[in-house]
């Protein structure tokens, strides 16, 4: 049994840092926010056991990135410490700011897109060295729930946590994503004049998917590949995986795909969600 597990939780304002440790606490850490640089060592030095959430941010008192790097580095053995760092898309930051209707915490005289610029500088060593990198700028709060539980569960009888995410090339690639497969080789239903203005949800859609050669095939032999390396990965010590099926908008291909492969994936040897991030642009 782990005698103490410690988990340092940095990133973005807004990001989702505060929203973050509160899923920790639901996992039974004990969680600390805002604490002064100084006082992380004091803190660890204690005889604690059990598990440790702590949130620094460069507002918190005496923040110095490079110096916690460097303690987290010289640390992270003998106290088992793992850094986590919250990104996301400076635009998409900015949208969440204009929409809760408050200022940025920094609260720094320049325009905020260049006060997240600074930030960015300033979190920049802790993102070198960080462990864990997640990318929030597409995530709800419930799957950045099961992706944080996946990774750091008290619960000692893990699964493999598979994120099964359609996406559109249009709108971007999900950088997060460990393995990625472009469906752009299915003809597409976007062109098919009672199609166009369904999705891959609907059953047109589906069955005209189905009833191409080139995606039976290709389906038969990605299922029948991942069954056997999914499990691979977990013995490896992955934890969490997200495969993620591409078209080019989001709508179509990738999104009947995606709950094809889970409708087929689900065992007792992994748990699985599906995501679909552009179906609603």
């Amino acid at each position: 049994m782990i005698k103490k597990k410690v988990v340092i939780l940095t990133g973005l304002s807004g990001a989702g840092r505060s929203t973050a440790l509160k899923i920790f606490e639901d996992l039974g850490y004990d969680a600390v926010d805002n604490l002064p640089s100084s006082l992380i060592s004091l803190l660890l030095d204690k005889e604690l056991k059990g598990f440790i959430a702590i949130g620094i941010d460069v507002r918190s008192r005496d923040f110095n990135g490079r110096k916690i790097a460097k303690f987290i580095i010289r640390n992270k053995k003998n106290m088992n410490i793992e850094l986590v760092f919250l990104d996301c898309d400076t635009n998409i930051l900015i949208d969440r700011y204009k929409e809760s209707r408050r200022p940025h915490p920094l609260k720094l005289d320049i325009p905020i897109a260049d006060t997240i610029k600074q930030e960015r500088l300033w979190l920049e060593p802790l993102k070198k060295v960080a462990d864990h990198k997640f990318d929030t700028s597409a995530l709800t709060i419930p799957n950045l729930g099961k992706i944080l539980n996946s990774y750091f569960s008290t619960n000692e009888n893990l699964k493999l946590n598979l994120r099964i995410l359609s996406f559109g090339y249009k709108y971007g690639v999900p950088r997060e994503a460990d393995i990625m497969i472009d469906m752009r080789f299915i003809k597409n239903p976007f062109y098919i004049k009672n199609l166009k203005n369904l999705t891959g949800k609907d059953e047109k859609v589906i069955q005209y998917i189905e009833s191409q050669k080139p995606f039976i095939e290709f389906f038969k032999e990605f299922l029948s590949l991942q069954k056997k390396t999914l499990p691979m990965f977990f013995n490896e010590g992955k934890k969490f995986l997200t495969i993620a099926f591409g078209c080019t908008g989001g709508i179509h291909r990738s999104v009947m795909t995606a709950d094809k492969f889970y409708e087929n994936i689900i065992s007792r040897d992994f748990k699985a969600f599906v995501e679909h991030r552009d179906l609603k642009k």
